[in-house]
């Protein structure tokens, strides 16, 4: 299954690929640039505007733009032609040009998996690996679009940044007993905007975001180990064995018990 052309992908840093340069001179697009900011203290000019950059965002240029770039900053990138009736071309065509995104560990593991791939087997337009991390890039792309889309031009302009730090601070957290207080309080808002804010962005609540993350940690604690479902509870940051077995169960279908019998026989099989 093609979806496109890849014209060119890696990783580039302005150090090494312009040592001593401050910036470059503009230059026209031919095709979707696709730019995952590593870390980045620099700038991109795109059509006069530029961009301040920073580390976890996602710059999409598109055909017949006129862009430089100004130093210093490293990214993953690939460089992509898509058909005119490619679904995901107009998708590519009404992406921001430049938007913080809203889950970096997700879009990090992606190019990074994605880039690693293409640098050892090199490129092969019919690959299932390739193709599949490409439609999940496109996900996660129209995701953040419409996220970007909901959120009213009322919010403050920087609405979206503390939503990355939330996300970070509760996988990092997750088996505290964490409050929409304590978490409103880090983002510098009141408890109910930032609920709302959270919410619209990401489609979930703060505590549903909490909990999706406490039984990420249970489902690997559960084949990874041999510990008792207690254990598991109170190093998740459920409140009890009952509470942990009833949210697993409406979260996966299945008890914590099944849940690991299944997956122990299937890695013993």
């Amino acid at each position: 299954m093609k979806i496109g052309d890849l014209i060119e992908y890696g990783v580039f840093d302005t150090s090494v690929a312009y040592p001593g340069k401050k910036r470059t001179a503009d230059r026209t697009v031919d095709s979707f640039e696709i730019e995952y900011y590593i870390s980045a203290t620099g700038k991109s000019v795109v059509n006069g505007r530029a961009f301040e950059l920073a580390p976890g965002t996602v710059l999409c240029g598109k055909p017949g733009q006129v862009r430089s770039s100004i130093f210093d900053f490293q990214c993953y990138y690939i460089h992509l032609v898509l058909p005119d009736t490619s679904p995901y071309k107009t998708l590519l065509e009404n992406t921001p040009d430049y938007f913080q995104i809203i889950d970096r560990e997700a879009y990090g593991k992606l190019f990074e998996s994605l880039i690693a791939h293409l640098l050892e087997d090199g490129y092969d337009p019919e690959s299932d690996f390739f193709n599949a991390r490409l439609l999940e890039l496109f996900y996660y792309l129209k995701k953040d679009s419409r996220n970007n889309l909901n959120c009213p031009e009322s919010f403050d302009k920087n609405r979206n940044r503390f939503i990355p730090q939330a996300m970070e601070y509760i996988r990092e957290n997750f088996a505290r007993h964490l409050t929409l207080e304590e978490l409103a309080r880090l983002a510098g808002y009141s408890p109910n905007y930032f609920h709302h804010v959270f919410s619209t962005v990401m489609g979930k609540t703060p505590q549903q975001y909490l909990t999706e993350e406490r039984i990420k940690h249970a489902k690997l604690l559960l084949v990874q180990t041999d510990k008792t479902l207690s254990e598991i509870a109170y190093e998740c940051g459920f409140s009890s064995q009952s509470h942990f077995s009833r949210q697993f169960k409406a979260s996966t279908f299945s008890t914590p018990g099944q849940y690991r019998q299944r997956n122990i026989d299937r890695y013993q099989a």
